[in-house]
């Protein structure tokens, strides 16, 4: 356990997501797909330093907005003890020594206090040129915490597997319209659009093994998956995924329908926490 630091008994159980009183993100455009894929097409220093200014308008820039209203609308309201300023984006450029390759998907993640964003368990947004994701991740870089992670799921089983059923088999809800206009009475019906109560897309869970350099993608949520071969595994994911078109057309209230995939993760977040502080 580690002394002095937010525990899995400073999570609350659940979390509620809320209509923000005002909104600093104005969604991504088109545009911000268009740069990521010249960066995917040239992954390369000189790629970025042409496109700059375009990476920052459409990409960095809304990110961060992105994250001012995952702030308001999730971490002040649900009190949790997360940090939301420091380390929290990747970066795209590599860490390659000089070589000067870049990457064409940015992605953040809050993390509680006191740890760090690439050690505590990540409950990622990313953006790409294809699209936006929200979920869980852990991987071999995690260290020490990725194999107590393991060794929980050996010890127990039954219960990762019934908290991967509640996600991924969850009912196609609307669940937005309630929980969000009741946290703010005096939203207007425009702060509770189509987009904010529609239907979450799929969560999808799997676990990657690799073997003479071959990366094998297994399916957890498949009803004969077996979680054995989460003792080989590099990486494990559980996430949640929009095609660029329905970003682009749910603009500023991309951050509702995140917020709401984070409530469906929350239950799998708290048990990778647990772990993490054994």
């Amino acid at each position: 356990m580690l002394p002095d630091l937010p525990t899995t008994a400073t999570l609350p159980a659940s979390v509620t997501p809320v209509v923000p009183p005002s909104r600093a993100f104005g969604g991504f455009t088109g545009e911000a797909f268009d740069v990521l894929g010249a960066l995917r097409r040239e992954p390369n220093v000189t790629a970025y330093r042409r496109e700059k200014a375009r990476i920052e308008a459409h990409v960095t820039g809304p990110f961060r907005r992105y994250r001012d209203d995952l702030v308001v609308s999730l971490v002040l309201p649900n009190r949790l003890p997360f940090e939301t300023e420091r380390n929290v984006f990747s970066r795209l450029l590599k860490n390659d020594y000089g070589a000067g390759g870049c990457h064409s998907h940015l992605w953040m993640s809050v993390y509680r206090h006191g740890r760090k964003r690439l050690t505590d368990p990540q409950l990622s947004h990313s953006i790409d040129p294809d699209g936006h994701s929200v979920g869980l991740y852990v991987g071999d870089h995690y260290g020490d915490y990725f194999a107590r992670f393991k060794d929980r799921v050996a010890a127990e089983p039954s219960a990762f597997a019934a908290i991967l059923r509640g996600i991924v088999e969850a009912p196609a809800v609307r669940d937005g319209e309630p929980a969000e206009a009741a946290s703010n009475p005096e939203a207007s019906e425009d702060d509770v659009p189509a987009a904010a109560t529609s239907e979450l897309p799929p969560f999808s869970a799997y676990a990657y093994t690799r073997a003479r350099g071959v990366e094998t993608r297994h399916d957890l949520a498949a009803p004969d998956a077996d979680l054995g071969v989460l003792a080989r595994a590099t990486g494990v994911w559980v996430r949640t995924r929009w095609p660029r078109e329905s970003v682009v057309a749910m603009g500023p209230h991309l951050v509702d329908t995140a917020v709401r995939a984070v409530a469906r993760l929350w239950p799998l977040y708290v048990w990778q926490c647990a772990a993490a502080d054994r």
